[in-house]
């Protein structure tokens, strides 16, 4: 499976991150609806993949940029930002899988994990397309919460190792324990798809 880029793309336009961090910090509301704007589709993304549920993802993304407002006085390095809100939508996606586990529920909607897609391929492409990522997730369904976050990070959002292991507060060594234990199974769960 190729490591895909999603998150990584041509730098934004405008100021610097750090200095959006740090207009933000000093109440600089524009500035911080500019962090917003840089983030919340990669975190949107993220989530519905870890959560398999659209709604429950988009109120985590929400609060999570209501955490980081309330907080962000209290980030020492403006630089840390990017690894920061990973780290607090990721804990919410696993707070609230682990009460899921709980509960026993599982409100994982693959329609709601499938975005819809404009003219282009044809209806038979689109449509090989969705069952495989369907087939994808219910893959992705069947590992640990860590692993799979793991593996989203840093296949799907482009993160390097070392800033997974950031994000996720472990050892660079546990993420790629992780990660390969992750590739292991997706590549047992997509045989069918080679």
């Amino acid at each position: 499976m190729s490591r895909q880029t999603a998150g990584a793309g041509a730098p934004p336009s405008g100021p610097d991150e750090v200095t959006l961090v740090a207009r933000a910090q000093d109440g600089d509301l524009l500035a911080f609806e500019q962090l917003v704007d840089r983030y919340e589709s990669r975190l949107l993304g993220l989530c519905i993949r870890m959560l398999g549920n659209r709604a429950d993802a988009e109120d985590i993304v929400q609060d999570t940029f209501l955490v980081t407002w309330r907080r962000l006085e209290s980030l020492q390095n403006p630089a840390a930002f990017k690894a920061w809100i990973f780290r607090l939508a990721s804990n919410a996606c696993l707070d609230l899988l682990r009460r899921r586990e709980v509960r026993g529920t599982d409100a994982v909607d693959p329609a709601d994990m499938v975005e819809e897609s404009g003219p282009g391929p044809s209806v038979e492409d689109r449509a090989e397309t969705s069952a495989a990522v369907q087939e994808l997730e219910q893959v992705l369904g069947t590992l640990s919460p860590e692993q799979r976050i793991s593996w989203l990070l840093y296949e799907i959002e482009g993160q390097s190792y070392a800033e997974v292991a950031e994000v996720l507060g472990v050892t660079e060594g546990s993420v790629r324990g992780r990660i390969h234990r992750a590739r292991l199974a997706i590549v047992e769960g997509m045989k069918g798809w080679a």
